[in-house]
């Protein structure tokens, strides 16, 4: 076979397994063609040999320089490098192959916006964005955006982890394989948001780099995190080992161009390049204030109390925060984040600094016990007045409840309450048993589990309401003045009332209606007839009593006999006058 041969159709595809003394690897085993061995050793590569190939195309598809094929041939002790017979190998030397892509796998991701584009595109024609999922590969030049309620962690080739945090835009820039089988080149580009990287330790040689529009980041061995804020700020701060700070852009007449950092210590790259000086971390936060149980099922509001400035949160499982279920920025030492189901987490904190660096972080574990929701307060409302005998204390259903757990205590802590109701079957509470005072009330629902307890969930934050005296109306005397009687009564100082005049006794035809401020009432502008009368008493603050029995009454003068008493008629009715 000619040279020429190097410059037509490459033979069937092979896959290189580059391999220090160790066994075959999963790129190897699912090979279709396995034109490549793990023979080699010490560095070495061997490829085999398929039908057509000369070694020309080899080094085409292997090496660095193409051109260096020709130093194979005496390696290998190759009399004609375009006649290789089928099924030989080829030894190639480690430091002669090009770099080989690898891929990145997306272990954890939350938030159905995390999305990737191939190639770093990200203009509307550009390719298309997937949704990135768990298990998902992503290779060098996908360009990565993680919503604001996202999270996303992925493992490289050479077992480093990068966490992109929510907010946040970057680009797997270089994925490489470099001049031997434990030799990578890892380089991310965060265009905005931030990214915390594990690197493992790994030989001499091996490339790890975060990549900002004003520097370049590069480390060995170490945990740190880098960000990138909306004016292209880069700030870096660094927990472990260490990492070699390094403006890409220097502004004019800046000395400092680079810097190490050590644990503890970060620095802000400005927009222009100009690198600022090595600082101290602040120290973690105290989490006293923090509260230790979340029961609200919509929304887990944190507090870190007195504390000042701004703090990055995060939440996980276990204390590695291996899967971050929540994170973001505690403004003032307060954030409000969607309620995470029932369990144990441990919530880790790292107060910011005036520049965003992140400092060392505070941990703590929290329990979040939301579940089954309580029931809604309908009545009283919120610092509602009732009377003991009045209305009873009203709360709505929960679906799948099979009971609602009900206190009431004139102490705020409840740990003496008058009413004690574990398992109502329906959230009504009558109020006879207590004396007029101030009160607080409880609710809670309980699951049938199969258990004496059942299946508590919180309690609803308490309400407070009143219990005051029943406002009543006194003896009525009713005063016979012909066409227009008045009706008197015993009243309480404050004490308003209302009062109805019915056609029928059970108040179903009223016929006139009236709000009274004083304890007396002149029945006039009535047509003649018989009428019954009922009232009831407010107090000061417009809280209504019962209705008082009531009374008939005569609209329309009667006739008297000579000693004054009534005329009635055969029926018992009362005789008008004419």
């Amino acid at each position: 076979m000619s040279g020429a041969g190097a410059h037509g159709l490459l033979p069937q595809m092979a896959v290189v397994c580059l391999l220090l003394g160790a066994g075959v690897g999963p790129a190897c085993a699912q090979a279709r063609v396995p034109a490549t061995s793990a023979a080699g050793q010490g560095g070495y590569m061997t490829h085999q040999v398929v039908a057509g190939e000369t070694l020309a195309v080899i080094g085409m598809r292997h090496l660095r320089e193409r051109r260096q094929w020709r130093h194979l041939q005496p390696l290998n002790h190759i009399a004609d490098p375009d006649a290789l017979p089928p099924g030989s190998t080829v030894r190639i030397p480690a430091w002669m192959l090009k770099p080989a892509a690898v891929g990145a796998q997306a272990e954890f991701v939350r938030g159905e916006g995390v999305v990737s584009r191939a190639g770093g595109a990200q203009r509307p024609g550009d390719a298309a964005p997937v949704q990135v999922v768990p298990g998902a590969s992503l290779t060098e030049g996908a360009r990565i955006q993680v919503p604001e309620n996202g999270y996303l962690r992925l493992r490289l080739a050479d077992g480093s982890i990068v966490r992109v945090l929510a907010g946040s835009d970057v680009e797997l820039k270089r994925l490489r394989r470099r001049n031997n089988a434990t030799s990578f080149e890892s380089v991310v580009d965060v265009k905005k948001g931030k990214v915390e990287s594990e690197v493992s330790r790994q030989p001499a040689g091996r490339v790890f780099e975060i990549h900002a529009p004003g520097a370049v980041a590069s480390v060995r061995g170490t945990r740190f995190d880098v960000s990138v804020a909306e004016d292209g700020r880069m700030g870096t701060a660094v927990s472990e080992g260490e990492v070699a700070l390094r403006a890409r852009a220097a502004a004019r007449r800046v000395k400092i161009r680079t810097a190490r950092l050590g644990p503890g210590q970060g620095a802000v790259v400005e927009a222009g390049g100009q690198l600022g000086s090595r600082r101290v971390l602040l120290p973690a936060p105290g989490l006293d204030a923090l509260a230790d149980i979340y029961e609200d099922a919509e929304v887990m509001r944190f507090d870190l109390g007195t504390a000042t400035g701004d703090f990055e949160v995060r939440i996980a499982r276990d204390s590695a925060f291996q899967d971050v279920l929540r994170n973001g920025v505690a403004r003032g030492g307060r954030m409000d984040l969607p309620t995470l189901d029932d369990g144990i987490y441990t919530v880790g904190v790292r107060a910011l600094d005036a520049d965003g660096l992140a400092g060392s972080e505070a941990q703590r574990r929290i329990r979040v016990h939301a579940r089954p929701v309580p029931p809604l307060y309908q009545y009283p409302p919120p610092g509602g007045r009732v009377t003991a005998d009045g209305a009873p204390l009203v709360c709505s259903e929960v679906a799948d409840v099979a009971w609602v757990h009900v206190q009431v205590a004139s102490r705020a802590d409840f740990t003496a309450p008058e009413i004690d109701e574990s398992r109502l079957p329906r959230c009504q509470v009558g109020l006879a048993t207590l004396a007029p005072g101030d009160y607080h009330w409880r609710v809670a629902s309980v699951r049938d589990d199969g258990t004496a307890a059942g299946n508590h969930g919180p309690f609803a934050p308490a309400q407070r309401f009143s219990v005051v005296a029943t406002p009543r109306v006194g003896q009525v005397e009713v005063v016979d003045a012909g066409e227009s009687p008045t009706l008197h009564w015993a009243a309480a100082p404050g004490q308003t009332f209302r009062g109805q005049v019915a056609s029928d006794p059970t108040f179903q035809r009223i016929v006139h209606e009236v709000d009274l401020k004083q304890a007396q009432w002149t029945l006039g502008g009535l047509p003649r007839g018989l009428y019954h009368v009922r009232l009831r008493a407010l107090d000061a603050g417009g809280l209504p009593g019962p209705w008082a029995p009531a009374r008939r009454v005569q609209v329309g003068g009667t006739l008297q006999s000579g000693s004054g008493a009534r005329v009635t008629s055969s029926d018992g009715e009362p005789v008008l006058r004419p």
